[in-house]
Parts: structure tokens; sequence; C-alpha cells
């Protein structure tokens, strides 16, 4: 049975306030600082040694998120956020793709697409803040080739299904791009049963690897059919493996796996620390994880039922994520905010993100609050 005491314990955050903000950054663990700081420790002793051991370490974190996802290794990338994973893509498709994307999506999944040409279709939800596949569905039309979605509305909380939508990306042959920043690490996510095509993710958030890393997927279907056409040094095959002065450095042939996104030396630290956090996760298990905080959900909504406070996400149960909102006055804000009780707080909704360092006492603390 999981200790989720023992887990709690390893997020200090949690002996300074009750901390409901892991939408906005999750804190990281103790486990995490202490592997931060033997890499750096390492790098200090041994500068340029650290290479051989940091190579064979980032090749067993891009095989863990794939495990994670049921993709191949071969199909990863190493992104420092979603934004700069985005930009990666705008010249691989032909500008003549128009788009379909949620209007409740954040900016980064339709702001660059837009900005370089391409035309852009919205999804609106409804008044409850639910977006129906049978919508998404009329959007289509025979210039629709790419769909662009959240695998969890950053503003509303609703958790898109994956599954449908990509039966329905299947069956009109679009090429199905998820953003799963706010999900990875607290939702389960299969890329082959979901029909996704690229899969990315920030893990400063449920992941709890910090800021400044994440990945992206991308099936090798689509790097056959789109070779990304953004190229530097570390995008390519050179003739020789390992550089020397005397080398022709003009004849290279681009990479042909996932590898062909990364533009540079990687961020090897970010990275390690990237798969010491997915590492905890994977120990823990994902579906462990999403199951218990399942009943963090339900129990909050339970708890703003008997407080008379309007639960503004009370989606069906396969909609439901760890982002919750309740329906607050500015007022009982203000006593939140006194208590340490640290929660996003915007147009009278209070945004209550839940992670496995969360427990039913962090909850009832804050009905206590709002209840005085």
């Amino acid at each position: 049975m999981t200790n989720w005491e023992k887990i709690r314990a390893d997020y200090p955050v949690c002996n300074n306030c009750t901390y409901f903000f892991t939408n906005g950054g999750g804190p990281v663990s103790t486990p995490l600082v202490q592997k931060a700081t033997a890499l750096l420790t390492e790098l200090s002793e041994k500068g340029r040694g650290v290479m051989p051991g940091w190579d064979q370490q980032t090749r067993e974190v891009r095989g863990l998120i794939a495990g994670m996802i049921h993709a191949k290794a071969s199909e990863i990338a190493f992104i420092t956020n979603t934004s700069q994973a985005m930009i990666l893509l705008y010249s691989m498709f032909p500008k003549q793709y128009e788009i379909i994307t949620m209007r409740d999506e954040f900016p980064s999944s339709f702001v660059g697409w837009m900005h370089n040409g391409y035309t852009v279709h919205f999804v609106d939800s409804d008044e409850h803040n639910v977006i129906s596949v049978a919508d998404i569905a009329a959007k289509i039309t025979p210039a629709t080739r790419i769909l662009i979605t959240s695998h969890v509305m950053f503003r509303t909380g609703f958790r898109q299904n994956l599954k449908a939508i990509g039966e329905l990306c299947k069956q009109h042959q679009l090429i199905h791009i998820v953003d799963a920043t706010q999900s990875f690490g607290v939702n389960n996510i299969d890329v082959q049963e979901y029909n996704i095509d690229i899969l990315i993710f920030h893990a400063y958030k449920w992941a709890g690897a910090g800021y400044g890393a994440g990945a992206m997927y991308v099936s090798q279907e689509i790097l056959d059919r789109y070779p990304p056409q953004m190229m530097s040094w570390y995008n390519v095959d050179y003739e020789k493996p390992d550089f020397d002065l005397v080398q022709d450095y003009t004849k290279f042939t681009p990479k042909k796996d996932a590898t062909v996104f990364e533009t540079g030396t990687p961020p090897f630290i970010n990275i390690l620390l990237l798969g010491e956090a997915l590492g905890y996760i994977q120990r823990t298990g994902v579906l462990v994880i999403e199951s218990y905080v399942q009943e963090l959900i339900v129990y909050l909504g339970q708890q703003a039922a008997a407080h008379h406070i309007t639960l503004l996400s009370a989606y069906p149960a396969e909609h439901l994520s760890a982002i919750q909102l309740l329906e607050i006055t500015p007022e009982q804000n203000e006593k939140i905010v006194k208590n340490n009780i640290r929660a996003r707080y915007k147009n009278n909704r209070l945004t209550v993100a839940l992670n496995c360092y969360n427990n039913k006492a962090d909850i009832d603390r804050l009905f206590a609050v709002l209840g005085e």
C-alpha cells in the first residue's frame, strides 16, 4: 500500500503552507534537490569528464519517457518548454493545412500557428465549460489537417477524452497534437491507444521536475512524412561520430528520429532531473497517483456541497481533472491568503490544483477557512 504521508514528507512546501498551486508550478521533492546537488557536485569535480555517464543517463531518461507513454525511445525529443516545442513544429506542415483547436486552450496552442499564417478554427465550450466531441467534429472540413488540444484545459480543468478525439482524428486523417502539461504525471497517457501523433509536456507542474525541462513525442510516421525544416549542428549526423580538426562538417545528413528536434548541446542537468522526477512517479505508479487524486477530487466536491460553495468543475467522471474550480468571493479569498493557503484566484474563481502530496486534511483546512 502506498504511504502517501511519506510522499507528502518529501515535499517541504507542505510544511510551509497549504499548497494548491500546482497548476501554476509544482514544488520539487527533497530527492530531486539531492539529485541536483549531486549533479552539480559531479560537474564541479569532473568538468567535461561527466559526459560519458551523463550521455548514458540521458538515453535512459529518453527510454523512461517512452515507456511511460507507450512509444519508442527514438520518438522522444527533449524540450525546454511547450512553446519551444510548438515553434519547432511550425515549419513542418504546409501552410494550407487548416487547424482546429479549442477556445479554452493556453495561447501556446494557437498564437504561433496564427502568426505563421495558418488558418485556425476554434471550438467553443458550452455554458458549463464542457467541450463535446460532436462540436469538434462539426468544425472539420476537407481543408482541416491538424487538431491541437490540451489534455486538460488550463482555465476550466475540463479533461478531454483523448481516446474519442483520437478516433475522430483517425477517421478524418487529422494530425493529432496534444499538450499534456496540465496532466502529465497525474493522468495516464497512451499515445498508441489515443492515436496521438505528437505529445508535448513541460515538466514543471504535475511531473514535479522544476522549470526548464520537458519532452515531445513525435511518431516515426510523422517524422517520415514531414521532416523538420529547422536545422543546426546538433540535428545532423556527420561522416565521423567524433569531432576532429580535419573533418569536413559541410557533409552531413539530417537525423531521422526525434532527436532531430534537439538543436544544440542538451541541458543535461535539467534532463537528468526530469528523469529523477519521472522515476519517482513511476515508482509510485501513475495509475496509483491518478486513483488517489481522484479520491481527493471527489472529497473536494463533497465538501463544497456540504459548505454550500459552488463547484464550477463538476464534470462527468471521465472529464474530471486535478484542476478544480470553486466560486468564492474576494473576501473569502482574502481569508485564504491570510491563512497561508496558496491557490490561484481570478474572476471570483479559486483554482484548487490537487496532487499526490495533498491530502484530505488540506481540503478540510481550505473549507474551514472558507466557512469562517
